[in-house]
């Protein structure tokens, strides 16, 4: 039974929508696909931040998003902006959770895979002042008949006449794109771009002709649907986390402040990070030498959003939007190292081989996926340090920051002051002994994490370019140890050549020399005694 919504927006024709979703390939889909639809006006479509800037006007709109379960930002949005009704379209199985959100205000729910015409429907239901929550997220879904109706024959035709133009079209540029430079090249790629997005749009919005069975009726409202995961090192990374994160290296790492559910938090929010960077890697059709040639840049832009991301989260005041970063800053922040980050991310996508001590191996290979675990645990652990980093550097003596996320025994500035100084210290160690001595040593030193324990391991790497661009303190530290190296067998050498000498010299000289006086004194003593001879009788 529906249920008013105070704020609610009356009969408006054409209903003004903002859309808020984290995919971008989500937002082309449905404004594409509405740009004929007379009854809606999408007024604006972009990531969570876009809202501050549409919900303080005055105009009516109804706002769908996808808050990719950040419920506390829901939450946040219903009390600063009460009269804003929100559509949430964020899968959201937990009935528990559910009823949270009606309690909020949250006008309606509909998930992501209900067709449009009953998003549209949603949509036009609290438009009028109502509310619409479907008893569970496969609603939408299991309302349909068994036997739908089928698609018309014209229809189909015309699907198929238009994909077959696009593979024409991209075909066409093949030949071009490989020749092309500058300007040029940039047009015929945004053309590429254009006909991949139609091709993509045809494939979602357009039905095909299929032949319906008979099918056992569908799952009870609450069961477990299994979908396959499209990145399972990612998921395999958070079911071995759940039970926590513990740091077991014999280092400080920037993460340890954190309470145990924020630890988890911030890396579960770093794994969806990366899940969406491979989303929109995939839709880009990145290569895996685009991706190798453009990791720093990837792994900033990722260090980015994380941290704008984890600040809106826990705010370090009373603000509402998150504080900017400086564009110079994220291209000069000093990340922490993640060797092999663009071979894991080209793995990831296009499950590439990996050459482990020179030897390459399948991506499908138990030695493979090993070593892409390793280097998975590293990378999802060093951009959570490097979030952590920024963030002590920036706002750690706040107090709102404090109370939101570090664990208590650090609330107190000074033991806030000795963690920063472990960390610094840490890092010069690193910096100017651990680093030098692992590039010459041809290593690189690793995280992992086991059964949610973290641990360190070395691997073999050739680091021959990085040797050579070492100056100053560092080099001289390579020039120590290469030293050490060419004297120690030598000192070692002379050492016992000493220790022989010192040992015949005692033996042989001074032992012998002894035992002859020990004789002398012996013989001595014997001719002093009387004779038994010469005893009187």
């Amino acid at each position: 039974m529906s249920n008013p919504v105070s704020g609610a927006i009356r009969v408006s024709i054409p209903i003004a929508l903002l859309l808020l979703d984290p995919d971008p390939v989500f937002r082309l889909g449905l404004t594409t696909a509405w740009a004929t639809e007379s009854s809606v006006e999408i007024l604006a479509a972009g990531d969570l931040n876009l809202g501050e800037q549409y919900w303080p006007q005055a105009r009516p709109f109804i706002t769908l998003i996808d808050c990719g379960g950040d419920w506390g930002y829901v939450e946040r949005v219903r009390r600063n902006y009460p009269d804003r009704p929100l559509i949430l379209i964020t899968p959201c199985p937990d009935s528990g959770q559910r009823q949270q959100l009606q309690a909020l205000g949250v006008a309606g729910y509909c998930p992501k895979g209900a067709s449009l015409e009953t998003l549209l429907t949603t949509i036009r239901q609290v438009s009028q002042g109502e509310t619409r929550w479907p008893d569970s997220p496969l609603a939408s879904q299991t309302a349909a008949p068994h036997f739908p109706n089928r698609p018309p024959r014209w229809l189909h035709a015309l699907r198929q006449s238009g994909l077959e133009q696009i593979e024409a079209a991209l075909g066409e540029l093949r030949s071009p794109l490989a020749t092309a430079q500058g300007i040029d090249r940039w047009i015929l790629q945004g053309r590429q771009r254009e006909l991949r997005l139609a091709r993509w749009c045809v494939h979602q919005l357009l039905p095909v002709e299929v032949v319906f069975a008979l099918t056992p009726p569908p799952d009870p409202p609450g069961a477990i649907v299994a979908i396959p995961e499209p990145y399972p090192l990612l998921a395999q990374f958070l079911t071995a986390v759940q039970g926590g994160l513990i740091n077991q290296t014999g280092q400080v790492l920037e993460i340890d402040i954190l309470r145990g559910d924020r630890r988890g938090e911030l890396v579960y929010l770093t794994v969806q990070t990366l899940k969406k960077w491979c989303d929109q890697a995939q839709f880009l059709q990145l290569d895996p030498d685009t991706i190798r040639r453009q990791t720093p840049d990837i792994l900033r832009d990722l260090w980015q959003q994380i941290s704008l991301e984890w600040v809106r989260r826990y705010p370090p005041a009373a603000a509402v939007n998150p504080p900017p970063i400086d564009p110079l800053e994220a291209k000069t922040a000093d990340l922490p190292p993640m060797p092999h980050a663009g071979d894991f991310l080209a793995h990831l996508i296009h499950a590439t081989p990996i050459t482990i001590d020179q030897v390459e191996y399948r991506g499908e290979s138990p030695e493979a996926q090993g070593r892409a675990a390793i280097l998975r645990d590293h990378l999802i652990i060093q951009l959570s340090n490097a979030v952590m980093q920024w963030l002590l550097n920036r706002y750690g003596d706040g107090e709102a920051i404090k109370y939101q996320l570090y664990e208590s025994r650090y609330f107190s500035t000074r033991s806030l002051t000795r963690f920063r100084n472990e960390l610094s210290w840490q890092f010069r160690q690193n910096t100017y002994l651990r680093e030098p001595k692992a590039i010459f040593e041809s290593r690189y030193l690793l995280f992992y994490q086991t059964a949610g324990v973290i641990k360190q391991v070395s691997i073999y790497g050739a680091r021959g370019e990085e040797l050579a661009q070492l100056t100053g303190f560092p080099w001289f530290v390579t020039l120590a140890l290469e030293t050490r190296d060419a004297i120690a067998p030598r000192v070692r050498n002379l050492i016992a050549w000493v220790g022989e000498g010192v040992v015949y010299l005692l033996t042989q000289v001074i032992g012998r020399g002894l035992g002859l006086i020990g004789r002398g004194i012996v013989q001595g003593l014997g001719n002093s005694l009387p004779r038994s001879s010469d005893r009187p009788k």
